[in-house]
This record gives C-alpha cells, structure tokens and sequence, in this order.
C-alpha cells in the first residue's frame, strides 16, 4: 500500500552546503625517526655498573654470561637498586637475585647513557620491576622478560610514591629514598626520551595468541608497560595474557599516575596535557603485535598525541575462555591512521564463552586507509564486544587490491571498521560518534553475522548469532562515495548490516545533518544466502530478517545511483524510516527499496516512511530514481510520504508498469520499476496482482507548487 500524505505549506529553495573539513592532510611521527637515530647513535657498551647513591648499594657479579645483582636497599616490601648504566648483550641475563618477599624491585640509571638490552632480564618470585632511564630504553631482537610479576620501563627521570617522597634518576640525595612507601607516578623532566622495541623473543619456543614470537611477556594477568616519550615498536612485540599492556607516549614536565589493581599496574593518563609519538610498524615484513589475550581478554591502554599503526602490525585482546574481557582504549590528541594493506591493526574478541573485550578510539581525527581493518569478532557464546569512535573527524578511504596467484581475479581488502558475529554469540554493536564522516574507494563500516567456511568440504556453516547494531551520529555531515572496481570484482562505500545465517541483521541508525550518498555507494540492510557454498543445514530457507534502517537528517542526497536498500532473500524486507526536514533530492538512477523474494520466494517487501513535514521530495523525472518496496511472490510493502510535494517522482500501479514496460505479466521477473527511465514509486507483489498496494496520492501539484511560488 502506497500512503501519501503532503502537506500545502511553500518554503523557500533548500540549499545543501557540504563543508571541506581538515583540508591539509597531519603528518606525523618524523621525530621518532630522529630519535631513533639519537638512539642507536649513542649504544653504550652492553653491561650493568651499580653506583654508590644509596644507603646499601647495588652489587653485581658476572658468571659466564650473566650478570647477577645482589645487594640494594630494603624498604619494606621494596626493593631499590641504583645503576651508573644497565645494558645487558646479546644472550647475556641480567639477575636481580631478590628474596621471595619482595613485591616490588625498583630501579634507576643516574649516568647519561641509553640502556640498551637484547638479552634477558631475571627476576625471583613474583615481584614487580620498575625501571626508569630518562636517556632512553632499547629492547632489542633478542630481549625478553623472565619475571613473575608485573614490568614497568619509563624514561621518566623519577619514580613517585604516595608519602611524596621521590626515587629521582637526576637528583640522587640517599635520605629522599628513606620515607619510600607504595609507587604512585612516575615524573618526567625537560626532556622525554624515546623507547624503542624490535623484540621477537620467543623463549622455550614461546607464542602469543596469534602463533608469534611473544617478544617482551609478562606472566599471565600481569601488567606491561611502556611510558615514555615516543614510543616506538619496530617489528617488536608485546605480551601479556590476560593481563595489561600500557603504552603511553608523554612529552618533557609529565606526570603519570600508576595504580595498582588486580590485573597488576595500570597508568593514568588524565591530566597529561603533553604527549608525543606512538609507531607501531613493520620490519622487514616483520609485524609488531601487542597482544593481551587471556582467559579473560586483558587490557590495553595506548595514549599519544599521534599514533601510526601500519603493515601488518597489530594490536589484539581476545576473550580465551570463561572471564569477561577487559578494555583496548586508543587515545589521541591529534591523530590516530592505521595503514595496513590488508592487514588488522585493532581487534577484539571472544572465542569462548566469555564476553569479548570493548574498543575505544578517541581522537580529534581518525584515518583508516590501504585496507586497514579495525573489528570486534565472535566465534563464541558470550557477548560481543562494543566498539566505539569518538572522533571530530572520521575517514575511511580505500582498501588493498592484490592478483591471486594462479587465478585471474582481483582480490579487494577494504578499509573498515566492522563487527562480526561467527557463532551462536551476538556481535557487538558498532558506535561511530563524530562531526564529520567520509567514506569513499570502497570502504566501508560494517556489522554482520556470517559463518564459518570449511575448506574441506566447501561445507558454510551459519552463525546463529545476531549481527551488531550500527549508529552513526555525525553532528554536520556523513558522505559516502564511490567504490572499488576490478575486473573480476567490485566493491561500493557505503554503510552495512548483513545475515548469511539464521541470525538477524543488525539495524542501522543515522543521525545528521547532510547525508549524500553517491556514484554506486550505498547504506545496505540484507539477509542473503551465501553464493557458491554448500550450507551444513538443508533449510537454507531459514536466514534471519535484514535489518531497519533509520535516518534522521535535514537533509539526504542519493546521486548517480546512490542507494538505500533493505533486502532479503527470504522472509521479509527490512523497514527504512526517513525523518527529514529540508530535502530528499535523488538523482541520476538513485534507489530507496526494501524488497523480499529475491530468490522467487515468498516474504513480503518491507515498508518505507518518508516524513519531511515541511520539504520536499525531488527526483528528475527521467532520470530513473525510483522508491521501491516490493515482493516477488508475498505482498507488496507500505510506501508512506509526508511531504509538502512531490517533484519528478509519481506512484505506479503494477498495471501501469506493465503496461510502461510492454509485458503481460506472465513472466513476473520482468516487472522492475528499475527497467523504465523514469522515476516511480512501487508497493508490488511481482508475481501475484491480488496482493498490490494501493496508491494513494493526495499531494499538491508540483505545477502548482510552482505557481503558487512565482505568484
């Protein structure tokens, strides 16, 4: 049934204006690659040489190829070493021999040199270590931890406690060590130093979640972390199951809380107002990977005023079993750009019966571009995670295009943020927040819930799960543009709800002022059989519904077939609800439709509300834009506009498009509004007359609309 509804109130022209937000590209990071330079300029001949600062002194002794420390200052609990320099060589072992009792092993560099390790760092029991070097840290290839508690490295130049008193690598006066009670911060001075990683340790075979070297690890729910001035992990890794990862760049005068918790330590960023650098890289097709994942997912925490994430690096917290996850937080003050030619820089997940761990990404602009991938996964029965952006600007640009060995065929990998259900779990729901979106090339911001493929057999098996809920509120604009096109394979920018399984499709929500959709972009809603697999079930008639799209804009642009579609395969059409105040331009073969039965089945179109109370509804007449809520075998759905006219675009009966079209309706696959030049709007069942809508259309002329403006 098509309902109209348009009301007789004559505004003035509309006029859309698409503002160019940050029109100069940020550049980042060139400091750290002066700083690394800084760094491997000034290697200090690996070794550990205590100095006198304090009351009882370090010790070290050298067996073969360790170095063992012994001696140091007892407080308590606390454990103080002091060292004129600390660099350990390759297949060497640092030892701090402490007691079992020991909680915590602090210790500093007061000399001027960079402390450079590549070999182990030991400790007894499951004490924590903290160690500061305001020259700056190097962990080589070959660095790993061999400790039970949690690891602490900064290039702060003192350590905080919460009596006041300080451990100062730069102001070393014995008595200050004295009053020494639970660490609480670490203090930067003038100058914030970098950290550089390029671990890929893999101690007694040792791997990370993922099967890599674990490089730096720590024990499982323990903290790792890395706070000092850029930031830097260069084909190195991180690992912490279950645990905690910290990686905060900061810049000169900072000052960082630390807290202790159950998952060992974790750092505060609030109040720092000066941040520098974070790269995490590829060398020589070496990926870094940072990784938390536990039986429980851990946490991590990465705060910078830019930060790079590119090749295949990655940063990855996954639920491993029956504990919920933590929290991956991304934190900038200017930029965070993920370039990863297909490769997955941010991710959580569940594969068990944990809920899965939630991401955050907070930054004044946010890039993904070369087929980078931020996503939030399912492939078990606990809940998955949320995935939020709080940026001003967001831009998704893109993706990877390769040639697959052997067959003739582009591949496309593009760019996107996306949730995915693969099981029986829920995917998480996907929350963009920002002033400005933009997506072109062919990237896109997807939920779905899918299946899994097995190779073997070619056998799909759906998930049963739901798909992820999608909400972007994008204060001033969201555009949408263009696609990927290769020659065996194409991919359109858009905005995506999907269900290949007996799961529903998540909904779809838009909040903003101007939505231009164009040239072959689309916002999709669909419940689709999987082509070319072998589903494990022999009803395949049972995918789940596509979902509702909701939009509430002043107003929306659908140029050069730019759509909205809410389709399925089977069952019923998803509902599209449009609330605008200005205007709905289509134009050049643009499409709103919500159909069913795409497969000649049963399932009825779903219905369209077009609610623009004080606009208009403007579609050149021969331009074939059409709005569309059709069925093949079940009913036709319920077109409803309030408007206060329509221009170009006219309802059609079935009878009028056969008649248009020159069939006879004995084959009902031909009656697409789609076929005609001009611009319709259709409520039909193709296949059976006794189930079309009725058109109802009650609006003002636009001829006199036209009139009643000129006069």
């Amino acid at each position: 049934m098509i309902s109209i509804v348009c009301k007789s109130i004559i505004i003035g022209n509309a006029h859309i204006i698409m503002n160019s937000l940050f029109s100069s590209r940020l550049r980042i990071l060139g400091v750290i690659c002066c700083g690394v330079i800084a760094l491997r300029e000034n290697f200090a001949v690996a070794q550990i040489i205590p100095d006198a600062t304090l009351p009882s002194n370090s010790r070290v002794q050298t067996i073969n190829n360790s170095q063992i420390i012994n001696g140091g200052t007892l407080l308590g609990s606390n454990l103080f070493h002091s060292f004129e320099e600390f660099s350990i060589r390759t297949k060497n072992t640092g030892y701090f021999n402490n007691n079992l009792d020991i909680q915590n092993i602090i210790s500093r560099v007061t000399g001027s040199k960079i402390s450079n390790i590549d070999g182990v760092i030991k400790a007894n029991g499951a004490a924590n270590l903290f160690f500061i070097n305001p020259n700056g840290i190097i962990f080589g290839n070959n660095a790993e931890l061999n400790i039970g508690g949690s690891f602490i490295a900064s290039t702060a130049s003192s350590l905080n406690f919460a009596d006041g008193s300080k451990f100062s690598a730069t102001d070393t006066k014995p008595q200050e060590v004295l009053k020494v009670s639970v660490p609480e911060g670490l203090q930067f001075g003038k100058t914030a130093n970098p950290i550089y990683l390029t671990s890929q340790a893999s101690p007694d075979s040792k791997t990370n979640s993922l099967s890599y070297p674990v490089g730096l690890q720590v024990s499982i729910g323990k903290t790792l972390a890395l706070v000092g001035g850029d930031v830097i992990l260069n084909g190195g890794n991180l690992t912490a199951p279950g645990g905690r990862i910290e990686l905060l760049s900061v810049g000169s005068d900072s000052n960082v809380s630390l807290h202790s918790s159950l998952q060992g330590w974790y750092a505060g960023n609030e109040g720092i107002q000066n941040f520098q650098d974070i790269q995490i890289s590829e060398r020589t097709k070496i990926p870094s990977l940072v990784d938390a994942s536990g039986e429980g997912g851990g946490s991590i925490q990465l705060a910078g005023r830019n930060i790079l994430i590119n090749g295949g690096s990655s940063i990855l917290t996954a639920t491993l079993g029956s504990l919920k996850g933590g929290n991956l937080t991304v934190t900038a003050t200017e930029l965070v750009e993920l370039i990863s030619n297909g490769g997955t820089p941010l991710v959580i997940g569940t594969n068990s019966l944990g809920d899965a761990p939630s991401l955050t990404i907070t930054t004044p602009k946010l890039v993904i571009k070369d087929g980078a991938q931020v996503l939030t996964y399912n492939r078990g029965s606990g809940l998955g995670g949320q995935l939020t952006v709080n940026a001003d600007y967001v831009e998704l640009t893109g993706g990877y295009s390769l040639t697959l060995p052997g067959i003739n065929r582009d591949l496309f990998i593009p760019s996107e943020i996306m949730s995915i259900a693969y099981a029986t779990g829920t995917a998480g729901e996907v929350i963009v927040n920002t002033l400005g979106l933009n997506i072109q090339g062919g990237a896109r911001i997807s939920t779905s819930s899918q299946g899994d493929y097995l190779t073997t057999s070619n056998q799909y098996i759906p998930a049963t799960g739901q798909g992820g809920n999608l909400t972007v509120h994008a204060r001033d604009s969201i555009e949408l543009a263009g696609g990927f096109y290769g020659r065996n394979n194409s991919k359109v920018s858009g905005l995506f709800t999907s269900t290949t399984g007996t799961g529903n499709a998540g909904n779809l929500e838009l909040n903003t002022q101007q939505l231009i959709v164009r040239d072959k972009a689309e916002v999709n809603l669909s419940s689709v059989v999987a082509n070319n697999f072998i589903y494990s079930s022999s009803d395949i008639n049972n995918i789940g519904s596509a979902g509702a799209l909701k939009v509430q804009a002043r107003s929306i642009i659908l140029d050069n077939q730019g759509k909205f579609i809410s389709e399925a395969d089977f069952g019923r059409g998803g509902n599209i609800n449009l609330l605008l105040s200005d205007l709905l331009l289509m134009r050049r073969g643009s499409q709103i439709s919500t159909s069913a039965g795409k497969l000649d089945t049963l399932g009825d179109g779903g219905n369209i509300n077009i609610d623009i109370p004080t606009g208009f509804i403007v579609a050149p007449p021969q331009e074939n834009n059409d709005i569309t809520a059709n069925a093949f075998s079940g009913s036709g759905g319920k077109v409803q506009i309030n408007a206060i006219s329509l221009f170009g675009v006219a309802p059609l009966s079935r009878e009028d498009l056969a008649r248009q079209l020159g069939v006879d309706g004995t084959n009902p696959s031909l009656l697409d509004p789609s076929r005609l030049s001009t611009s319709d709007i259709t409520a039909i069942s193709q296949e059976n007359p006794t189930l079309n809508g009725v058109v109802d259309n009650t609006c003002i002329p636009s001829e006199l609309i036209a009139f009643l403006n000129f006069t």
